[in-house]
């Protein structure tokens, strides 16, 4: 972003000599027959289109003026008058760019080029000082400016790490209040079902099967909640679940997300690119949450006669989820409000980057998630 500001602050500087320049030597055609000569014109385009590859090549451009600068008696023409003007703004424009030798041997090559045009007229009361006004003021400014964006860029470097510190230290604060609250609660309910199907002995069927189900679904989220506070402490560790560290889980998890639809009725076609094992540990586990929770909303409100869709897929750096069903069940109705589940994927996927889209149209509902990046 600064590279980009200080091109568009500096193209004004470039173009504007050359056009006054131009403009000069139309006018001077007009008033004086005879003038500008061809030659006059070549020369204006040479010197002014040099100053087009001052971003890249400073030193080269201002080696190239002050090569016209010197032959500029030699022509006698009155596109010399350029050069004047774009000598000392390519000049400006090293030390702004560049730093160390260049800046001194292409300062040392314009006053060479400037020395040999006022030698055969060189007055100690006014060459030195005609010498000065032409390079010190340019080489000033460039100073100047070049001290302006290393000042922009240390400030911008200090509010990204301030960014990121402040991301770290909230992350640490979200890891010690699940771990302290919700994984002690999940923990509780974990250890006292357990305790009570021991306590029940040979129970109802019905009974041991719903806690077991509880129990079961209490140490899967207690073992979710420990693997999020793992990564929330550190997004680089080795130490979390397989859909979130090892790439090789990550299917499996959608895979058993897509049979649980499967087996609530949902007749879904899936199809999941292999290449999602790709991305970083948080962007898996934010993959698998929005299939999760897609999925679970197509099932509480599309219908049991329902059709729908799967597609996860990686394609132009970021990953893109596609769930869409076809509302067979019951009839479309646009919600009043969106659901707690859709708040929490936008948020989860806005913190990474990326988008989410969901909606209703005639055929069915829709939901679009992308996250970019984070190729592990």
């Amino acid at each position: 972003m600064l590279r980009l500001s200080s091109e568009l602050l500096w193209a004004p500087v470039r173009v504007v000599p050359l056009l006054a320049n131009l403009l000069y030597l139309a006018q001077l055609r007009t008033y004086s027959p005879g003038e500008p000569t061809e030659w006059d014109w070549m020369y204006a385009l040479v010197s002014g289109g040099l100053t087009l590859f001052g971003g890249k090549l400073p030193l080269p451009v201002l080696i190239g003026q002050s090569a016209l600068f010197a032959l500029g008696p030699v022509t006698g023409g009155s596109a010399w008058n350029s050069v004047f003007v774009l000598a000392p703004v390519a000049l400006a424009e090293l030390w702004m760019r560049r730093t160390g030798w260049q800046c001194w041997v292409g300062t040392g090559v314009l006053l060479g080029a400037q020395l040999a045009v006022y030698l055969p007229h060189f007055d100690l009361r006014y060459t030195p000082f005609a010498m000065a006004a032409t390079t010190l003021p340019a080489l000033l400014l460039g100073l100047y400016i070049r001290r302006v964006l290393q000042k922009a860029v240390i400030a911008q470097r200090q509010r990204e790490a301030a960014v990121r510190d402040a991301r770290a230290a909230e992350r640490a604060a979200i890891s010690r209040e699940l771990h302290d609250l919700i994984a002690h609660y999940l923990a509780s309910i974990a250890l006292q079902v357990g305790a009570t199907r021991h306590a029940l002995g040979e129970a109802e069927p019905a009974v041991a099967q719903a806690l077991a189900e509880v129990h079961g679904t209490a140490r899967t989220g207690l073992a979710d909640l420990r693997r999020l506070v793992a990564t929330l402490r550190d997004p680089d560790t080795d130490q979390v679940g397989a859909a979130m560290a090892e790439p090789d889980g990550l299917p499996a998890a959608l895979a058993a997300a897509v049979e649980r639809a499967r087996g609530a009725g949902l007749t879904l076609d899936a199809e999941i690119d292999p290449r999602v094992t790709t991305v970083d540990s948080m962007r898996r586990l934010a993959v698998l949450r929005v299939v999760q929770e897609g999925l679970t909303n197509v099932i509480k409100h599309a219908g049991p006669q329902a059709r729908a869709t799967l597609r996860v897929q990686t394609a132009d750096g970021e990953v893109r989820v596609l769930i869409r069903d076809d509302r067979r069940g019951r009839p479309v109705e646009p919600r009043a409000k969106p659901g707690f589940g859709l708040i929490g994927m936008r948020e989860r996927v806005e913190l990474l980057g990326g988008t989410v889209r969901a909606g209703a149209d005639p055929s069915g509902w829709e939901l679009a998630v992308s996250i970019p990046g984070g190729a592990s």
